[in-house]
């Protein structure tokens, strides 16, 4: 868990802070996303976590402890760290890379090469195919696995991410992040991540901290719960005018209340599948000019679970779902 008590952070010689009096909470195993315009603080927030940047005043404590309470070098090594720019070391292989925070800690070399290659295979990169490369011979997607994989490492209770999927085009940066959610449902990290996008915060976060001019707290709160009922003109204006759209993005079809087949003949429905969000499958129907899809499971045999239809997404949209 981590916890900020009415911390703030400004420079000497600026009237302006450059994070003011933040309270919230983050609970244990949960993503917490900290987005907002630029300038707001996002970064400076997140960094304050592992003490690459001091708040001026207020506490951080992660699991009831003030981050004071050790050397800054020793919690960072306990902190997993990905960011936007990767920061591989060109000269290293990919093995390597990983194994940089354990060598440090002084793991068994056995057991460090081990440990890269299971998280090689968690982040879906082949250790025997890639363990040996080097940075410059991987795409963009995979040297942000790498940059994950790293991350995790040491095994670290808490992971700092900023913009860890941001340099990389739309595609793969949506197989990036379900990736990564895949991957927080076994690992269940405290994450601290930074993004500037409201639709990776949605999709992302447990909790959702959105930062206002100056630095301070416009609201936290699940993404659910800022959908519904935002708590400001600001923030209202800063999710966007979708956000019923955005809502629906929150559940995935297989979650819905599906209609019974109904016999339609074969081919005649599109077929939806079940771990599409509901916005995901509102953009097919409308694409097949129907108003019914069928609904099927791609786990162990494409079974078909029910219908649905614009009208059921309708409704969800408006209660919320």
């Amino acid at each position: 868990m981590i916890e900020f008590q009415e911390v703030s952070k400004s420079y000497p010689g600026s009237e302006a802070s450059v994070v003011r009096e933040l309270s919230f909470t983050v609970p244990e195993g949960e993503i917490c996303v900290l987005v907002g315009p630029s300038g707001c603080g996002k970064t400076t927030t997140m960094r304050m976590v592992n003490r690459l940047i001091e708040p001026t005043s207020g506490v951080i404590l992660i699991d009831g402890e003030p981050n004071t309470a050790m050397s800054a070098t020793a919690l960072r090594r306990e902190i997993g760290y990905a960011i936007q720019e990767i920061g591989l070391f060109p000269h290293r292989t990919i093995r390597e890379n990983v194994c940089t925070v354990p060598k440090l800690l002084e793991w068994d070399r056995s057991e460090t090469e081990e440990r890269a290659s299971e998280l090689l295979r968690l982040v879906g990169l082949d250790p025997e195919q890639y363990g040996d490369r080097y940075p410059a011979e991987l795409s963009g997607g995979q040297q942000q696995r790498v940059g994950v994989a790293r991350a995790m490492a040491a095994d670290p209770p808490v992971m700092l991410m900023d913009e860890p999927f941001g340099a990389v085009d739309p595609i793969t940066r949506e197989m990036l992040q379900d990736e990564f959610l895949r991957i927080q449902q076994e690992i269940e990290k405290t994450i601290v991540f930074v993004t500037h996008d409201i639709d990776e915060a949605i999709k992302m976060g447990d909790h959702i901290a959105i930062l206002g001019e100056g630095g301070i707290l416009a609201q936290y709160d699940t993404p659910e719960n800022i959908l519904a009922d935002p708590a400001s003109e600001f923030v209202a204006s800063f999710i966007g005018t979708d956000r019923t759209l955005k809502r629906l993005s929150l559940t995935r079809v297989a979650e819905a209340p599906l209609e019974p087949l109904n016999g339609s003949p074969a081919g005649s429905l599109p077929r939806i599948n079940g771990s599409l969000s509901l916005r995901e499958a509102l953009s097919e129907l409308i694409g097949s000019g129907s108003e019914r899809g069928v609904v099927y499971s791609e786990e162990d045999t494409p079974e078909e679970r029910g219908e649905i239809s614009l009208d059921t997404i309708r409704q969800l949209s408006e209660t919320g779902s």
